[in-house]
């Protein structure tokens, strides 16, 4: 590591461990809070992550790395294209497109738009018990991240734009700063493994070595979102999230990966803004460019637990995936299960 990357780093790690430690007293919950009007923020984004309980701040290089974690993408593919959707109960869907590109040793950038939408929801009724007609509304994010690798460490950037579209018979528009967030992940406990498994489930960039290739096999990442955001008039404000977790890969001819997250919100709701996550993934290597694999995940709280599931399969860099969420009704997801299907392309 070069010198002037050494002071980078040990510039960036301090400021974000100060970022953390303050910014709960600045960014706690007021009446401006707008923590009801963008519960869909957190829903998170590709069937991948969905599968895993969530429980992907660790890992998250690919391009949904611009929602999980912004300092992932330091260590993403050259291209990285992901595109999501989500059906939920009650015309519901939420649908996520990302797409991330490197910089050689400037680091990478990535850009992302996101969609909540309910249509058809009814309008009053008229003396005789008759709708007067329907009418949708449409929650839009649109992103910009940044993220760097500095030896075994990345560290990125998130900046976002929230607007939305709502109305009965004149559409009405508000917009806003949906805040930053600031990412930090590192790896560590590096392994030599065959030269097979290299570009298949591997985290991070490798160098090869007479027919080897040295990974981590331990991730940890963190996570600040949403800071110093302001929507619309009143200038309300998204309650931050605080994201930390930790991720281990065991290579045995295939690879398991083990992922635990920790998530606070700081909110004041009478449900626990304290939630814990965690999953697991087993990646069947079918051939040198094909991989199958299997993920199961839980989410709980004091109030709530999830469970989750889905599998991937992925040819050539060309991935698909699917997940299935079951668990007690929320607001967002309703009741009954919800499904997940994301595809998306490295190279």
């Amino acid at each position: 590591m070069s010198i002037k990357k050494q002071k980078l780093l040990c510039g960036l790690i301090p400021l974000l461990f100060v970022i953390l430690a303050v910014s709960p007293l600045c960014f706690a919950q007021d009446d401006n809070s707008a923590v009801n009007a963008w519960p869909h923020l957190r829903l998170g984004a590709g069937a991948r992550s969905i599968g895993l309980g969530g429980a992907f701040t660790a890992i998250a290089e690919d391009a949904t790395a611009t929602v999980w974690n912004p300092a992932g993408l330091g260590s993403a593919a050259d291209l990285n294209l992901n595109f999501s959707t989500q059906r939920l109960s009650l015309n519901r869907s939420h649908n996520f497109i990302a797409l991330t590109k490197t910089l050689g040793s400037y680091g990478a950038v990535g850009i992302a738009a996101s969609n909540f939408g309910v249509s058809g929801i009814p309008m009053h009724t008229d003396d005789d018990g008759q709708e007067e007609g329907r009418f949708d509304v449409s929650f839009n994010a649109y992103s910009l991240s940044y993220g760097i690798a500095i030896g075994n460490f990345n560290v990125g950037l998130t900046g976002r734009m929230l607007s939305d579209n709502f109305g009965v018979q004149d559409v009405e528009n508000e917009s806003g700063f949906g805040g930053v967030d600031i990412g930090l992940m590192g790896h560590a406990l590096h392994i030599d493994i065959s030269e097979r498994m290299m570009g298949q489930a591997l985290h991070v960039h490798t160098e090869a070595n007479d027919g080897q290739v040295q990974v981590p096999t331990l991730h940890y990442g963190i996570v600040a979102k949403y800071l110093g955001s302001s929507y619309g008039e009143a200038s309300a404000t998204i309650p931050m999230v605080i994201n930390a977790g930790v991720a281990y890969d065991l290579y045995m001819g295939n690879v398991v990966t083990f992922s635990v997250d920790l998530e606070q919100e700081f909110v004041n709701l009478e449900q626990s803004p304290f939630s814990l996550r965690g999953g697991i993934e087993y990646n069947f290597f079918t051939s040198r460019s094909t991989d199958f694999a299997l993920r199961a995940g839980v989410r709980a709280s004091r109030d709530v637990q999830t469970l989750f599931g889905g599998f991937g399969v992925n040819v050539a860099g060309l991935q698909v995936d699917y997940a299935i969420q079951e668990g007690m009704a929320s607001e967002i997801n309703g009741a009954g299960s919800t499904h997940y299907v994301s595809i998306s392309y490295a190279y």
